[in-house]
């Protein structure tokens, strides 16, 4: 096993924990190495997780490497990674604003500019599946689209990209597009939204010009 990556997740899990992203032990992250899938385990506290702790799976879910029991949620990395080519990080959290999206809303609008370049034009939130379980990966995946964000029914948020930094720029750029859209609900009936080809344009531009190795 490449412990590079061992390292490169643990740093991660270390990192999360300055953002308020996840409670307890909610919560999971993963690395790809071509067809390895490096994930954090079940149910283990992030501030003692160490190299040693990490599970290595492939990408059918054998497991090949670690000491604990693997993330239940690791169906819902591998479904990811087998349709996003361009993905090597997932980062799946619970945190407030996109969980109150996840009860009440069918999408959220990108109203600000970043979310639009980041997460999508739109982040839509995927329809319910039970946890650890296929249809709730296959909802994720349907729902996700080409977007770095996608929000689980009654449940959390997924974000993805090269990077940890990216997967969780976008989910704290995420949880302030919501907190944005919510707040201004209460203050006006009329929300000024970015024109549907504006949107495109922004997120093309990320793409092509903001992504640099």
């Amino acid at each position: 096993m490449k412990n590079i990556y061992k390292l490169k997740l643990v740093k991660a899990c270390k990192e999360l924990l300055n953002y308020d992203l996840v409670k307890g032990t909610w919560g999971n992250l993963s690395i790809l190495d071509e067809k390895l899938i490096y994930i954090t385990p079940s149910g283990y506290d992030y501030r003692k997780m160490t190299p040693e702790d990490i599970c290595v799976i492939d990408i059918d879910g054998n497991k090949i490497d670690g000491k604990r029991k693997v993330s239940s949620e690791w169906i819902l990395h591998s479904e990811i990674y087998k349709k996003r080519k361009d993905i090597k990080f997932i980062l799946h959290t619970h945190p407030q604003y996109s969980s109150l999206a996840s009860v009440c809303l069918e999408k959220v609008p990108s109203l600000i500019e970043d979310t639009a370049m980041i997460c999508g034009e739109n982040v839509y939130i995927a329809k319910y599946g039970d946890p650890g379980s296929k249809e709730l990966a296959e909802n994720a995946v349907k729902y996700l689209k080409n977007n770095h964000a996608v929000i689980l029914r009654n449940h959390g948020l997924v974000t993805v990209g090269e990077t940890f930094n990216e997967a969780l720029s976008a989910a704290l750029i995420c949880e302030k597009n919501i907190f944005i859209y919510t707040e201004s609900k209460k203050i006006s009936d009329i929300i000024f939204e970015i024109p549907e080809k504006k949107l495109k344009e922004l997120r093309q531009k990320y793409l092509e010009y903001y992504k640099q190795k």
